[in-house]
């Protein structure tokens, strides 16, 4: 855990992280599989891949950090990139425990009408100032 913990802090200080399935894969010189979700343009659409085990149903500001139930925050990611955003939400449960953020942005990047992220980009600072922490989970 102090390993974790360790990074977690040299990202504090360095100021991000970009989170990606894959990412390991790629920076080794192979193919990636990533899907191309710009054809689910409808929440019944998405909801079909959910049924089908495709995606996942998320607040995209984090329940455990206070994120609302309401539509406007409900989305869909693939659950291994909801395995990958759950690492973030923890560091950043952490930090908040530490006292070293108070203070949260989530924002999602589209592609074209497509309604599941390509991008969810956190950006937490505490109110007291410091340099901010900036997360991106890279969703396709």
């Amino acid at each position: 855990m102090a390993g974790w913990q360790g990074l977690a802090a040299a990202m504090l200080l360095f100021g991000g992280l970009s989170l990606a399935p894959g990412a390991m894969a790629q920076e080794a010189g192979q193919l990636a599989d990533r899907p191309d979700f710009s054809m689910v343009t409808s929440k019944a659409a998405a909801q079909r891949l959910v049924r089908e085990g495709r995606l996942v149903r998320i607040r995209l500001f984090p329940a455990e950090l206070g994120g609302p139930a309401d539509p406007g925050n409900l989305t869909y990611i693939p659950p291994a990139v909801e395995y990958t955003r759950q690492l973030l939400i923890g560091t950043l449960q952490r930090f908040t425990a530490e006292d070293l953020i108070d203070q949260l942005d989530v924002q999602a990047e589209y592609k074209g009408t497509s309604i599941v992220p390509s991008r969810i980009h956190f950006t937490a600072k505490h109110s007291r100032g410091g340099p901010p922490f900036e997360g991106v989970v890279e969703v396709w």
